[in-house]
Protein backbone atom coordinates (compact mmCIF):
# COMPACT_ATOMS: atom_id res chain seq x y z
CA UNK A 1 0.00 0.00 0.00
CA UNK A 2 1.21 3.29 -0.98
CA UNK A 3 0.97 6.43 1.37
CA UNK A 4 2.29 9.91 2.55
CA UNK A 5 1.92 11.14 5.91
CA UNK A 6 1.53 15.42 4.87
CA UNK A 7 1.00 18.39 6.93
CA UNK A 8 -0.81 21.59 5.56
CA UNK A 9 -0.87 25.26 7.15
CA UNK A 10 -3.58 26.87 6.56
CA UNK A 11 -2.86 30.52 4.82
CA UNK A 12 -4.54 32.22 7.87
CA UNK A 13 -2.26 30.03 10.27
CA UNK A 14 -5.40 29.08 12.66
CA UNK A 15 -5.01 25.24 11.46
CA UNK A 16 -2.26 22.92 11.16
CA UNK A 17 -3.56 19.50 10.02
CA UNK A 18 -1.82 15.90 9.66
CA UNK A 19 -2.92 13.94 6.83
CA UNK A 20 -2.40 10.47 5.94
CA UNK A 21 -2.58 9.86 2.15
CA UNK A 22 -3.80 6.19 0.96
CA UNK A 23 -3.68 4.68 -2.27
CA UNK A 24 -6.59 2.79 -2.44
CA UNK A 25 -5.96 1.29 -5.65
CA UNK A 26 -7.15 1.91 -9.11
CA UNK A 27 -10.80 2.08 -8.80
CA UNK A 28 -10.73 4.21 -5.38
CA UNK A 29 -7.85 6.16 -5.74
CA UNK A 30 -6.20 8.25 -2.69
CA UNK A 31 -8.12 9.05 0.70
CA UNK A 32 -7.10 12.09 2.60
CA UNK A 33 -7.49 10.78 6.23
CA UNK A 34 -7.14 13.65 9.23
CA UNK A 35 -5.10 12.84 11.79
CA UNK A 36 -5.18 16.30 13.37
CA UNK A 37 -8.43 16.77 16.43
CA UNK A 38 -10.06 20.06 15.21
CA UNK A 39 -11.79 22.05 17.47
CA UNK A 40 -14.86 23.13 15.27
CA UNK A 41 -16.32 25.48 17.95
CA UNK A 42 -13.22 27.49 18.51
CA UNK A 43 -14.93 30.69 17.64
CA UNK A 44 -18.42 29.24 18.04
CA UNK A 45 -20.38 26.65 19.98
CA UNK A 46 -23.11 26.83 17.52
CA UNK A 47 -20.14 25.47 14.67
CA UNK A 48 -21.67 21.71 13.86
CA UNK A 49 -19.64 19.19 13.43
CA UNK A 50 -21.96 16.69 11.68
CA UNK A 51 -20.02 14.88 8.74
CA UNK A 52 -21.99 15.85 6.11
CA UNK A 53 -21.52 19.52 7.13
CA UNK A 54 -17.90 19.82 7.48
CA UNK A 55 -17.29 16.88 4.85
CA UNK A 56 -15.49 14.47 6.57
CA UNK A 57 -16.39 10.95 6.40
CA UNK A 58 -15.97 8.24 9.40
CA UNK A 59 -14.05 5.18 7.94
CA UNK A 60 -16.22 1.86 8.53
CA UNK A 61 -13.81 -1.05 7.32
CA UNK A 62 -12.10 -2.37 10.48
CA UNK A 63 -8.88 -3.29 8.96
CA UNK A 64 -8.23 -0.01 7.18
CA UNK A 65 -9.14 1.67 11.04
CA UNK A 66 -6.45 -1.05 12.66
CA UNK A 67 -4.05 0.02 9.84
CA UNK A 68 -4.56 4.00 10.32
CA UNK A 69 -4.37 3.47 14.26
CA UNK A 70 -1.03 1.45 13.80
CA UNK A 71 0.45 4.12 12.30
CA UNK A 72 -1.00 6.66 15.05
CA UNK A 73 -0.01 4.60 17.43
CA UNK A 74 4.19 3.94 16.27
CA UNK A 75 4.27 7.28 15.13
CA UNK A 76 3.34 8.70 18.19
CA UNK A 77 4.16 6.46 20.73
CA UNK A 78 0.82 6.71 21.98
CA UNK A 79 -1.78 3.69 23.34
CA UNK A 80 -5.05 5.49 22.17
CA UNK A 81 -6.00 3.06 19.14
CA UNK A 82 -9.43 3.09 19.83
CA UNK A 83 -10.11 6.87 18.62
CA UNK A 84 -12.53 7.38 15.07
CA UNK A 85 -10.84 7.73 12.20
CA UNK A 86 -11.98 10.23 9.25
CA UNK A 87 -11.23 11.23 6.19
CA UNK A 88 -12.16 13.57 3.97
CA UNK A 89 -15.27 13.72 1.84
CA UNK A 90 -14.53 14.40 -1.50
CA UNK A 91 -17.29 13.75 -4.79
CA UNK A 92 -15.03 12.57 -7.30
CA UNK A 93 -11.55 9.39 -6.49
CA UNK A 94 -8.70 11.39 -6.89
CA UNK A 95 -5.86 9.06 -9.16
CA UNK A 96 -2.46 10.92 -7.92
CA UNK A 97 -0.65 12.65 -5.21
CA UNK A 98 -0.55 16.09 -6.07
CA UNK A 99 -3.94 16.01 -6.76
CA UNK A 100 -4.71 14.27 -2.88
CA UNK A 101 -2.38 17.28 -1.90
CA UNK A 102 -4.48 19.61 -3.39
CA UNK A 103 -7.75 18.51 -2.55
CA UNK A 104 -6.23 18.69 1.63
CA UNK A 105 -5.06 21.78 1.01
CA UNK A 106 -8.41 23.01 -0.34
CA UNK A 107 -10.42 21.12 2.44
CA UNK A 108 -8.55 22.59 5.35
CA UNK A 109 -8.42 26.32 4.01
CA UNK A 110 -12.63 25.88 3.70
CA UNK A 111 -12.63 24.12 7.64
CA UNK A 112 -10.59 27.08 8.80
CA UNK A 113 -12.67 29.87 7.47
CA UNK A 114 -15.82 27.93 8.94
CA UNK A 115 -14.65 27.50 12.07
CA UNK A 116 -13.71 31.67 12.17
CA UNK A 117 -16.88 32.80 9.80
CA UNK A 118 -19.76 29.92 9.56
CA UNK A 119 -21.46 29.24 6.16
CA UNK A 120 -21.80 26.19 4.07
CA UNK A 121 -18.55 24.40 2.12
CA UNK A 122 -20.24 25.00 -1.20
CA UNK A 123 -20.67 28.86 0.09
CA UNK A 124 -17.21 29.53 1.24
CA UNK A 125 -15.79 27.88 -1.93
CA UNK A 126 -16.22 30.23 -4.22
CA UNK A 127 -14.78 33.04 -1.56
CA UNK A 128 -11.45 31.25 -1.50
CA UNK A 129 -10.94 30.92 -4.58
CA UNK A 130 -12.18 34.37 -5.79
CA UNK A 131 -9.70 35.54 -3.07
CA UNK A 132 -6.49 33.04 -4.69
CA UNK A 133 -6.52 31.12 -1.18
CA UNK A 134 -7.90 27.79 -3.27
CA UNK A 135 -7.93 26.54 -7.24
CA UNK A 136 -10.28 23.94 -6.90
Amino acid sequence: MQYENNFYRTSDGLLDVEFLFVDLGEASGWRAYILTDINYKMFSKLRSTDCSIIHRLTESNGDMKRKINNFIQTTRQTSNINRTIHYICWSKAIHNLPDMREVAKTWSEITAYYIRNGGSFGSIQPILKQRGIISL
